[in-house]
């Protein structure tokens, strides 16, 4: 992702083929550094179309990132108590990439 821009994925998690997110549910997409695990992104996304979670990643939210890589994880707490580790943040999991872009 370059630093500075808008990003935005969705996702549908699903249980026997059935959307799984919905009213009164949370999904959080967190984004932290890899050397301390310090929070710098957290997202709550509380609204759902069809189970789906569009996660949106403004320009301000990534403007002060120093270039590198970054962990982050997605965990969807559902209005039962049920928690999911969707991804699991971790060193040997997912990787937010951050650039520069082209001036």
């Amino acid at each position: 992702m370059v630093r500075g821009n808008t990003g935005t994925f969705s996702v549908r998690p699903k249980i026997n083929g059935e959307p799984v997110l919905k009213d009164g549910d949370h999904l959080y997409f967190t984004v932290r550094k890899i050397k301390d695990n310090k929070i710098l992104l957290q997202k709550d996304i509380t609204t759902f179309e069809d189970g789906k979670a569009e996660i949106i990643i403004n320009p301000s939210d990534t403007k002060n990132f120093e270039l590198g890589n970054y962990i982050y994880d997605l965990v969807m707490e559902r209005s039962d108590g049920t928690v999911d580790s969707l991804i699991p943040g971790g060193r040997d999991t997912a990787y937010l990439s951050i650039k520069r872009g082209v001036k």
